[in-house]
């Protein structure tokens, strides 16, 4: 991420006192972290609106929490968190994942199409 941020000082001619957040902004990307955030929300978009453009490996990869109660929670588009002990449990891609979906306004987390949801992830990131 240093290494990142320092390309990117050298690439916009930059001093070492400028916020790395602008020169992001001028790339139109988004730091190495929040991309990695935008990649999990992707995955479990199309988890969730377009299965079957996931690998059969992925099915059944998340559980969403209408499938885990028989009754009609407030939670019930989010998805299902386990109960983990352990902070390696924590930084599974399954729970970081749903973590960070289950963070996203409904509204946001209602876009079917992947497109609009993309640009919404973006300036929700940026502006996080």
């Amino acid at each position: 991420m240093v290494l990142n941020n320092k390309i990117l000082r050298i690439l916009q001619q930059q001093k070492i006192r400028v916020h790395t957040v602008e020169l992001y902004k001028n790339y139109n990307t988004l730091p190495i972290p929040e991309l990695h955030k935008y990649q999990l929300l992707m995955l479990v978009h199309i988890f969730v609106y377009h299965n079957d453009k996931l690998p059969l490996a992925f099915a059944n990869y998340f559980m969403l929490n209408r499938n885990v109660h028989s009754y009609s929670t407030r939670k019930n588009h989010d998805l299902h968190l386990q109960n983990l002990q352990t902070t390696v449990g924590r930084k599974i891609t399954k729970f970081k994942a749903s973590q960070l979906w289950n963070q996203l306004p409904n509204e946001i987390k209602k876009i079917k199409s992947e497109s609009l949801f993309k640009s919404r992830i973006n300036v929700f990131l940026y502006n996080k």
